[in-house]
């Protein structure tokens, strides 16, 4: 048996011959036993002293074991899954396995530096990752660690000490009105036609169409009632709520667009838009067949958000209120609005100044 040596004063320091070092002991309210080795004294000593007042303050002891694999185990199973979307805790998982963990994963938490996290940004970069991409990185570990301090894991966030990169801000994709006219005679005839006419009209997400039902038109009002999502997980298409609370709304349907559903055989029930098998149609379909009709109208690839991005546009130009806008658009705020098309601002200014000109002038 090791021969114990306590230090002055400290009851529960002892140097153990067997491991050659110091040792500090403590003993946790459910009877197990907490350890610290050392070479050093003062090391274990600080620890010891630390560790009996967290107890004292009713608080955990930071296990100095966990590393950041351990963590980002419990954050994906306790966080992410339990109150993310499943397509943003698809995303989370996606950038934890491929792009944090290979690099940090077997690194003790207490140990994590600002250098460790840095040097993962610039790595990345150089891989040929986006800016966005690698401060999405950066905005997932943040919040994992952040959960680390609530669990008293860690004392401090070290990625407050680091600059993860600014993607540069670009202004959204758009389809004029001549472009939006050449896509829709492309595309007039085909079942999918009211579709791009409800995204284009109303501003909703490619999700949001497809998973319309019967029920949620309401032609006698002209409205939409926004209530579930289509998406698709690693190629398993699914029906889910929207995205966020503001998400589930009613929207004005042009008159156009509900002559065009007026004339439609829609179903007594369920789905509006749907495969042969009654199934929902995959937003991977949808965006198959967009870009094929882009390049049979001579337009330039854009993303099926674009038509969202087209109809935002063309209701700023036109004078519609910016907080009408976003009530449609289902963001969950103005200033988000105003922040994602704030190169048309300059416009709208002009506009404004247009106009007090013309009620000045003598």
């Amino acid at each position: 048996m090791a021969r114990k040596r306590r230090a002055s004063g400290e009851g529960s320091i002892f140097y153990s011959q067997t491991e050659n070092c110091w040792v500090a002991e403590i003993t946790l309210p459910n009877g197990k036993r907490r350890r610290k080795r050392s070479k050093k004294q003062y090391v274990v000593r600080e620890w010891l002293q630390t560790s009996l007042m967290r107890l004292k303050e009713g608080k955990l002891l930071l296990d100095e074991r966990a590393t950041v694999s351990q963590l980002f185990d419990r954050f994906l199973n306790d966080i992410v899954d339990k109150n993310l979307k499943p397509k943003t805790a698809d995303s989370y998982r996606y950038l934890v396995k491929n792009h944090i963990l290979p690099t940090l994963g077997n690194i003790k938490l207490k140990n994590l530096k600002p250098t460790h996290i840095q040097a993962l940004y610039s790595k990345k970069l150089d891989e040929g990752l986006s800016k966005r991409t690698v401060h999405y990185i950066h905005a997932v570990l943040r919040r994992a660690l952040n959960e680390a301090i609530k669990w008293e894991l860690l004392t401090s966030n070290p990625t407050s000490k680091v600059t993860p990169p600014t993607p540069a801000k670009k202004a959204p994709q758009t389809l004029s009105i001549e472009q939006i006219r050449k896509l829709l005679e492309v595309v007039r005839g085909h079942p999918y036609y009211p579709i791009y006419l409800i995204a284009i009209g109303c501003g909703l997400r490619e999700g949001e169409i497809l998973g319309l039902e019967t029920k949620d038109i309401d032609l006698e009002n002209s409205q939409i009632a926004i209530r579930q999502t289509v998406v698709s997980i690693r190629g398993k298409t699914s029906i889910n709520e929207p995205k966020t609370p503001t998400a589930m709304r009613t929207v004005r349907i042009p008159s156009y667009v509900v002559e065009v559903l007026k004339n439609m055989p829609l179903p007594q029930d369920g789905l509006i838009f749907k495969t042969s098998n009654s199934n929902p149609i995959s937003p991977r379909n949808l965006l198959r067949h967009f870009h094929e009709s882009l390049v049979k109208a001579g337009l330039p690839r854009v993303s099926f958000h674009s038509l969202r991005h087209s109809y935002a546009s063309i209701q700023l130009i036109s004078g519609t209120h910016p907080k009408v806008v976003q009530e449609a658009l289902g963001h969950s705020s103005i200033e988000l609005t105003l922040n994602t098309y704030s190169h048309l601002i300059p416009n709208l200014q002009k506009e404004a100044a247009d106009k007090l000109d013309a009620v000045l002038k003598p």
